[in-house]
């Protein structure tokens, strides 16, 4: 089911290999320690 979010996914990196691939792209910023594009509003202080 790769690439099952590609309409939904708000990242403006649509060449990343990870667009649209939730589960991949979280995993990859968990290692990373940061998050997600589409989270990052959310992880903020307003």
């Amino acid at each position: 089911m790769a690439g099952c979010n590609e309409q939904n996914c708000t990242c403006p990196k649509a060449d990343c290999e990870r667009h649209g691939k939730c589960c991949e792209c979280i995993n990859f910023h968990r290692k990373k320690e940061n998050l997600v594009y589409c989270l990052r509003k959310l992880g903020t202080k307003n």
